[in-house]
């Protein structure tokens, strides 16, 4: 399933399970062609110790969706609305060829909670729980278009590459996979977190 006629060329394969404490996403994305696609592989973030930046390959964002579906996966989180941000938070990203693939994993502790790189964690008490219908598991891409954008290695993960152009969000594309559930709960934020996709 996706958001956009064009990805129909990509194939996500994603087969969730539970381990332990974690709910586990270990994916492929596949690339059908005929165009090369940047896909979303991972967030950046801090080392909790150092604070030195790092790539968090198995880090998600996780928002609650209007239809009652969790969405859980790597793409570009909404802005904030109560702040202006001077720079924003975009995912690190693979190049993936027409014809080509990738794997990718996504690992959540429990309970599931809304996040995004622009938030910190609540107190408990600030969260509201909520039953979901589904995970709708997303990966975000951007489509290559070497005149209107350009790549280059991250300086802390080189085999990653940070895509610039002149609207990264709004050029942003995802696919996604949906996964009916019951008795699963999310932990919903009632502070000003975004939640729109577009």
């Amino acid at each position: 399933m996706s958001d956009d006629a064009s990805a129909a060329a990509l194939r996500l394969d994603c087969h969730p399970s539970r381990t332990g404490n974690l709910l586990v996403f270990p994916y492929t994305l596949q690339n059908a062609g005929p165009g090369e696609v940047y896909a979303m592989h991972a967030l950046p973030s801090a080392d909790p110790g150092s604070g030195e930046a790092r790539a968090n390959e198995t880090a998600a964002v996780v928002i609650a969706g209007e239809s009652g579906d969790a969405i859980v996966g790597k793409f570009v989180a909404p802005l904030p609305t109560d702040r202006r941000i001077a720079l924003p938070v975009f995912p690190l990203a693979r190049r993936l060829p027409a014809g080509a693939s990738l794997e990718g994993r996504i690992e959540i502790p429990l309970p599931l909670a809304e996040t995004s790189p622009y938030f910190p964690d609540l107190p408990l008490r600030r969260y509201e729980m909520v039953e979901i219908k589904a995970v709708r598991f997303t990966i975000g891409y951007w489509p290559v278009l070497p005149e209107r954008m350009w790549a280059e290695p991250c300086e802390y993960a080189p085999e990653l590459l940070v895509v610039t152009m002149r609207d990264p969000a709004k050029s942003a594309r995802r696919v996604s996979q949906r996964f009916p559930t019951s008795g699963l709960q999310l932990f919903r934020r009632t502070d000003a977190f975004p939640r729109a996709l577009d």
